[in-house]
This record gives structure tokens, C-alpha cells and sequence, in this order.
């Protein structure tokens, strides 16, 4: 019985800020890896589009084009 206690007292339960500060960074790590990947994969289709300029992006690059930003 002697030895549970002393195990019990020896445990230290983590406070409610440190888990909030955990929780804080896991979401924080989602957000930098789907960031990440919408850039990656805008700068490999970019690539994609330089080095081969293929047909089937053409009506995007007008589109693009086509755009009239006011100034």
C-alpha cells in the first residue's frame, strides 16, 4: 500500500496550460503542413506549366491574363 502511494505522489499530472499549450501546437503544426502543401503544389504545377507548357493549362493562363485589375 505504502509503495501505490509513494508511485501516486510521484506521478505528476501535466496543468491545464501545458496541455493547452500542446493542443496550441499541434493545430499550429496542421496549419504549417497544409500550408506547405498548397504551395507546394502551386509551385509544381508552375513548374510543370514552364518546363512543358502544356496544352491542356492553356485556358487557365488566359484566364489569368484576362483578369483586369483596377489601380
Amino acid at each position: 500500500m505504502r509503495v501505490s502511494w509513494i508511485l501516486y505522489f510521484s506521478m505528476q499530472k501535466e496543468s491545464k496550460i501545458k496541455l493547452l499549450n500542446n493542443w496550441l501546437e499541434e493545430i499550429w503544426e496542421e496549419i504549417e503542413i497544409q500550408f506547405f502543401g498548397i504551395i507546394g503544389a502551386l509551385l509544381f504545377f508552375i513548374l510543370i506549366y514552364l518546363f512543358f507548357h502544356p496544352t491542356c493549362m492553356k485556358p487557365v493562363i488566359d484566364f489569368f491574363h484576362n483578369i483586369k485589375i483596377p489601380h
